[in-house]
C-alpha cells in the first residue's frame, strides 16, 4: 500500500517548546530553504537513532511534501484524497475526498490518474489549508479543522493546465503558479498554454493579478507557449517587497524565433548560450523573475536557458515539422529559487539560488538578478538534473541531481563516476561543489532534498523507497531506512521527526486496483531483461484446487482453495499464518450447485477492505468479511435466494463500500426447469454487510419460468470510475426469455438466415444480457448500456439447438466473463477515457465512459463454449492483452505470422485502435483460460494443460521468455508484487471434471526474481 512513514528518534536529550518548529509549505517557510532551522533533536550524532515511530496507509502514491502544523500533519494521495492525521500517531482526523468536496471533474491530463488530485504540499494559511489540483487549475483553501471546502478558485481554463507548485501564504495572500501538461500532445495541436503566476485573496479565494510570462498568443498555435511554473513554493522577500519565481522551457515559438535559430545554426554550429540573440526580452522562459507583491509587475528577470522549445513529440528533434534544434535541452527549473544571504570578503550578499533540470545551480543577487556565481552540480536530463526542491542552510547549497538519462555523473571530492542519482553540496558562497554522493541503489533521485541541523535528507526512486541521512558537511550516509517503495516527495522535518511518503506494490484485488487492468503498475524487478532469473521461492500446499488469484498485502498473500479454507500465509517464506474453514466459520451450508464441490467455498480473490478481507460464495450467493489478523468472520450478507445463485465475481472495495454481481448454476438444469435467476449489481457497507442498492440486470419475472432470465455478473473484478461517480460491469447470457422474443427470433430466422447483431432487433431495451453497463456508484442505477450479444438464449441442456423444446438460434453463449478494464488512450494528441473487455465470442469491445459508444472493437481470437476471453484481461494502456482459451479447437491464426493452431494462447492488441499487434500460442495445444497478468513490459498467463505450464512473455513481441511446470493445471490468474508472482494451480470442479486434459493440484506457488 501507499504509506505516510514517520521516524523519530527513539531518544530525546533536548527539548523544545511544542510547535516550535512546524512545517508550513512545500519550502517550509517563507524563504523556500526547506531548512528545519529550529531543529535541534536531530543532528549528524543522532540520527542514526531514527525509528519508524507509524505509518498511514492512503489509497494511492503520496509525492508531497507533509506540512506539519499544531500537532496535525496535512498531505494529498494521488487516491484523490486529502489527509489529516495526528502527528503523534498517525491516526486520522479526517479525510476529504477533492471530487466530492468541491465538483471539480479531472482534467486526467496526468496519466495513470482519472480523480480529481493535488500533489501539492498543503500550504498552511492561519487556519486554512490551500493546495492546488492537478487538472484542471484550480486551487483550493479548506479549513484545518475538518477539511470543509472554504472556496475554489480555477487559475486558467486551458485542458491541459495543472497546480504542481506548491504555494505561499503570506500577509492574507497566497502566491502560486501554473504549469500545464501540454507538452504531451501531438505536433499538430501543439501549443498555446502559457505559465502565469498568481495572487490570491485567502479568505475568498479571489484573484487580486496574474502575470503571464510570455506575450499573448490569443490562442494561436506556432506563438509563445510554455513558460510553466511548476515546483517548490515561491520565497517571499518581504524586506524588498517581492516574491520571486524560475520558469519552465518553451512549447513553441513565434516563426522569426524559429527562422534565428535556423541561421544561428547555419553560421556557427554552436549550441546558444544564455545571452542568444534568439531569446527576445518578453521571452521568460527558463528564467529568473522578480515581481512586485502589490502589483505582480516584473521588477528584473534573468533568462538561463537560450533557446529552449521543446515538447514530448519533438523529444527526437529529428521529427518532421519540429522546431530547430538548439539543441533543445528541456532545461527548465522544476523548482523555485531560495533566499539566502551570504559573507563574501565581510560583505553580505541577499541571493537567490536555484537548480536547473540542466543540472547547473544559479545564484543571483536579488538587488538586480545579476549572476552572482553558477555551478555546474551534476548531469542534467529529461527529468533532471536537479527538481522540485533544493536545500540550504546558508552555509550550503544542497541539492538532488536525478540524473535520469544515466549520464556519467563524476563524484567529488574523488573522480569516481556512477550513472545514477545522487545528491550534491556547495559553498553557498562561491558555488564550488564541496561533495557528490551517490544513490547506493544505483536509481534516479527525483525527490526535494531537506536539511535540518547539519544532516541532509533525501530518498530514492529505487524499488525498495529507501530514504537516507547525509552528513552535512561530508555527504557520508548516516542512515537509511526502506520505505517499500518509490520515494519522489521530499521531506519535512519537526521535532526530532521526518515525514515522508512512498508508492505501492500489493495486489488488492482480482483486477489488482480500482482500475481492474490486472497491471502491476509499480513492478521494477521483473522486466524482459530479468525474468528468466525467476525461481521457486516456496510453495503452499492446500487440501484442493487454487484457481483464485491471490491478493498481497502488507507482507501476507490470501487465497482460497477448493478444499473449502481460506488462508492467509508469510509473503516471505508461505509459512501459514492462518486458515479458516469457510462453513464453520460462517454456518452456511453449500448449496453444491458448483460440480465435485461439497463443501462451502470460495473462487474469488480475496479483496483488501481496510482491514478486512471480503470474499464471496459459490453457492449460497453469500459475501462474507473477515479479520485479516486472524480470519475471524465479521459479517456475512446473502444477495440472492435463488438455489442456483453464486457468487463467482471477486468483488471491488472503495470508500467504505463493496461491489459485487450476483452469478448462478441455474444453466445446468433442465428445459423443464429453466429458468428464474436473474444478475445483479449489489453495493454493501464494508463495515456492516448491509445492502445498501442492489440493481437487476432483467425485468422482474416474479418468479415464473419463460420471462427473462440469466445476465450473470460472473468474472473479474469491477472498476471504479472515481471522477465519473460510476461502476463498470459485463454481463453474461440469457437462459431464457419471454414469447414474443422466441417468436420475433423465430421470424427473423425465417426472413434473413442471418445471425443479428447487437442492433438485433429482438433485443429489447430493458434485457442487459451480453452487456456493458455504467451504474451510478450512489444509487445504482444505470447511466448507460450498450447490449453486445444480440438475442443469446443459452443453456446447457440446449447447447445442441435441434433438442426439443428448446428457444431457436443462433445462440452463441457469447456472454462476458469478466468486467471492463479502465484506461485512458491518447488519439492524435486527445485523450479518450475508455472500458475495454473480451467476450467469450472472442471479440473485444472499447467503449467510451462517457456514453458506452464503441470506441474500436477487435477479433482477437476464436471464441468457443468457454472462450474466447474470459475471468480477465490485462492492460498497461499501451496494450490491451487477453488470453484465448479456444475452448472449442476453432482454427485459430497467429498474427503477425498467418500460422494456424487449435489451441489456444495470448493476444495484445494496440490499446488505441484495436489493432493484433501478436498472438502466441501455448506450446503444450491446451486451452487457456485463466486471466492474463502484465508488468513493466511481461505479461504472465497459464494452461490448462495437464503439468501446467506457466508462461512469461514480452510485452512487445510475444515471444516466451520464462516458463515453469506446475505439475497440475492452471486456470487461475497470477498476481505480482516485488519481483515475485503467485499463483495456484488445479482444476477438476464444475467444467473441469468433464475435460480429461484438466488435473487436481492444491499448490500455491511463489516465484522471485533469484
Amino acid at each position: 500500500m501507499e504509506f505516510l512513514l514517520l521516524l523519530c528518534l527513539l531518544s530525546f536529550r533536548v527539548f523544545t517548546p511544542a510547535y516550535s518548529n512546524d512545517w508550513l509549505s512545500h519550502g517550509g517557510n517563507l524563504l523556500n530553504r526547506r531548512f528545519a532551522e529550529k531543529e535541534t533533536k536531530i543532528g549528524p550524532e543522532t540520527v542514526s537513532q531514527l525509528r519508524l515511530k507509524w505509518k498511514f496507509e492512503a489509497g494511492r502514491d503520496i509525492t508531497a511534501t507533509p506540512s506539519v502544523f499544531e500537532g496535525r500533519v496535512y498531505f494529498p494521495s494521488w487516491d484523490g484524497y486529502l489527509y489529516a492525521v495526528k502527528q503523534s500517531d498517525g491516526s486520522l482526523i479526517w479525510k476529504q475526498n477533492l471530487q466530492q468536496l468541491t465538483g471539480i471533474n479531472s482534467t486526467r491530463v496526468i496519466s495513470n490518474v482519472n480523480v480529481t488530485a493535488s500533489r501539492t504540499t498543503p500550504t498552511i494559511a492561519d487556519d486554512l489549508l490551500i493546495i492546488g489540483i492537478s487538472g484542471p487549475a484550480f486551487v483550493v483553501a479548506v479549513k484545518q479543522s475538518n477539511g470543509e471546502l472554504v472556496w475554489s478558485t480555477q487559475l486558467d481554463d486551458h485542458p491541459a493546465a495543472v497546480i504542481t507548485m506548491s504555494g505561499t501564504y503570506y500577509d492574507g495572500n497566497f502566491y502560486v503558479g501554473t504549469s500545464s501538461l501540454e507538452e504531451v500532445v501531438s505536433i499538430e495541436e501543439c501549443c498555446i498554454f502559457r505559465g502565469s503566476f498568481v495572487k490570491l485573496n485567502t479568505k475568498t479565494g479571489k484573484i487580486l493579478w496574474q502575470t503571464f510570462m510570455l506575450p499573448d498568443n490569443f490562442g494561436n498555435r506556432d506563438k509563445y507557449a510554455g513558460a510553466a511554473i511548476w515546483g517548490s513554493s515561491p520565497p517571499i522577500d518581504v524586506t524588498r517587497n517581492l516574491v520571486y519565481v524560475a520558469t519552465g522551457n518553451l512549447y513553441s515559438a513565434p516563426q522569426n524565433v524559429i527562422d534565428c535559430q535556423e541561421r544561428q545554426n547555419n553560421e556557427t554550429q554552436v549550441a546558444p548560450t544564455h545571452s542568444d540573440e534568439c531569446v527576445e526580452p518578453d521571452n521568460h522562459s527558463d528564467s529568473f523573475l522578480a515581481l512586485d507583491l502589490d502589483t505582480g509587475n516584473i521588477k528584473w528577470f534573468h533568462q538561463l536557458g537560450g533557446y529552449d522549445v521543446w515538447f514530448f513529440a519533438c523529444f527526437n528533434i529529428s521529427v518532421p515539422d519540429c522546431p530547430p534544434g538548439g539543441p533543445n535541452p528541456d532545461a527548465d527549473f522544476g523548482e523555485a529559487p531560495m533566499m539566502l544571504t551570504i559573507y563574501v570578503n565581510g560583505t553580505t550578499k541577499d541571493i537567490v539560488v536555484a537548480v536547473q533540470k540542466s543540472g547547473f545551480a544559479w545564484a543571483l543577487d536579488r538587488d538586480d538578478g545579476n549572476i552572482i556565481w553558477s555551478t555546474e552540480a551534476g548531469p542534467g536530463g529529461l527529468t533532471g538534473g536537479g527538481i522540485w526542491g533544493a536545500a540550504t542552510d546558508e552555509k550550503r547549497v544542497y541539492t538532488n541531481i536525478a540524473n535520469s538519462d544515466g549520464k556519467n555523473f563524476t563524484l567529488k571530492p574523488s573522480t569516481r563516476n556512477t550513472t545514477g542519482g545522487g545528491w550534491v553540496a556547495m559553498d553557498a558562497t562561491n558555488g564550488q561543489v564541496l561533495w557528490s554522493t551517490a544513490d547506493p541503489t544505483n536509481g534516479t533521485v527525483s525527490g526535494a532534498v531537506t536539511v535540518a541541523n547539519g544532516v541532509v535528507f533525501g530518498g530514492s526512486t529505487y524499488k525498495e523507497g529507501p530514504v537516507y541521512a547525509m552528513d552535512g558537511k561530508s555527504g557520508e550516509i548516516l542512515w537509511s531506512y526502506n520505505t517499500g517503495a518509490t520515494v519522489f516527495g521530499g521531506m519535512s522535518v519537526s521535532d526530532g521527526c521526518i515525514y515522508v511518503g512512498h508508492g505501492y506494490r500489493d495486489w488488492l484485488s482480482h483486477g489488482g486496483n480500482l482500475l481492474n487492468r490486472r497491471f502491476a503498475e509499480k513492478e521494477t524487478k521483473i522486466s524482459p531483461e530479468t525474468v528468466s532469473k525467476l525461481g521457486l521461492k516456496w510453495k503452499f500446499e492446500a487440501g484442493r484446487d487454487i484457481t483464485a488469484t491471490p491478493s498481497v498485502f502488507k507482507g501476507r498473500v490470501y487465497f482460497p482453495s477448493w478444499d473449502g479454507y481460506l488462508y492467509a500465509v508469510k509473503q516471505s517464506d508461505g509459512s501459514l499464518i492462518w486458515q479458516q474453514n469457510l462453513q464453520q466459520l460462517t454456518g452456511i451450508n453449500s448449496t453444491r450447485v458448483i460440480f465435485n464441490v461439497n463443501v462451502t467455498a470460495s473462487r474469488t480473490t480475496p479483496t483488501i477492505a481496510d482491514d478486512l478481507l471480503i470474499i464471496g460464495i459459490s453457492g449460497p450467493a453469500f459475501v462474507v468479511a473477515v479479520k485479516q489478523s486472524n480470519g475471524e468472520l465479521v459479517w456475512s450478507t446473502q444477495l440472492d435466494d435463488h438455489p442456483a445463485a453464486v457468487i463467482t465475481m471477486s468483488g471491488t472495495y472503495y470508500n467504505g463500500n463493496f461491489y459485487v454481481g450476483t452469478s448462478s448454476q441455474e444453466e445446468e438444469v433442465s428445459i423443464e426447469q429453466c429458468c428464474t435467476f436473474r444478475g445483479s449489481l449489489v453495493k454493501l457497507n464494508a463495515k456492516t454487510g448491509k445492502i445498501l442498492w442492489q440493481t437487476f440486470m432483467l425485468p422482474d419475472n416474479f418468479g415464473n419460468r419463460g420471462e427473462y432470465a440469466g445476465a450473470a455478473i460472473w468474472g473479474s473484478s469491477p472498476p471504479i470510475d472515481v471522477t465519473r461517480n460510476l461502476v463498470y460491469i459485463a454481463t453474461g447470457n440469457l437462459y431464457s426469455a419471454p414469447q414474443n422474443i422466441t417468436d420475433c427470433q423465430e421470424r427473423q430466422n425465417n426472413q434473413t438466415q442471418v445471425a443479428p447483431t447487437h442492433s438485433d432487433e429482438c433485443v429489447e431495451p430493458d434485457n442487459h444480457s451480453d452487456s456493458f453497463l455504467a451504474l451510478d456508484l450512489d444509487t445504482g442505477n444505470i447511466k448507460w448500456f450498450h447490449q453486445l450479444g444480440g438475442y443469446d438464449v443459452w443453456f446447457f441442456a440446449c447447447n445442441n439447438l435441434s433438442v426439443p423444446d428448446c428457444p431457436p438460434g443462433p445462440n452463441p453463449d457469447a456472454d462476458f466473463g469478466e468486467a471492463p478494464m479502465m484506461l485512458t488512450i491518447y488519439v492524435n494528441g486527445t485523450t479518450k477515457d475508455i472500458v475495454a473487455a473480451v467476450q467469450k465470442s472472442g471479440f473485444v469491445w472499447a467503449l467510451d465512459r462517457d456514453d458506452g459508444n464503441i470506441i474500436w472493437s477487435t477479433e482477437a481470437g476464436p471464441g468457443g463454449l468457454t472462450g474466447g476471453g474470459t475471468w480477465g484481461a490485462a492492460t498497461d494502456e499501451k496494450k490491451v492483452y487477453t488470453n484465448i482459451a479456444n475452448s472449442d479447437g476453432k482454427n485459430f491464426t497467429l498474427k503477425p505470422s498467418t500460422r494456424n493452431t487449435t489451441s489456444g494462447g495470448w493476444v495484445a492488441m494496440d490499446a488505441t485502435n484495436g489493432q493484433v499487434l501478436w498472438s502466441t500460442v501455448d506450446p503444450t495445444n491446451g486451452t487457456v483460460s485463466g486471466p492474463v497478468t502484465v508488468a513493466n513490459g511481461v505479461v504472465f498467463g497459464g494452461s490448462t494443460y495437464k503439468e501446467g505450464p506457466v508462461y512469461a512473455m514480452d510485452g512487445k513481441s510475444g515471444e516466451i521468455l520464462w516458463s515453469y511446470n506446475t505439475g497440475a493445471t492452471v486456470f487461475g490468474g497470477m498476481s505480482v508484487s516485488d519481483g515475485c508472482i503467485y499463483v495456484g494451480h488445479g482444476y477438476r470442479v464444475s467444467f473441469g471434471i468433464f475435460n480429461p486434459n484438466f488435473t487436481a493440484g492444491n499448490t500455491l506457488f511463489a516465484f522471485c526474481i533469484s
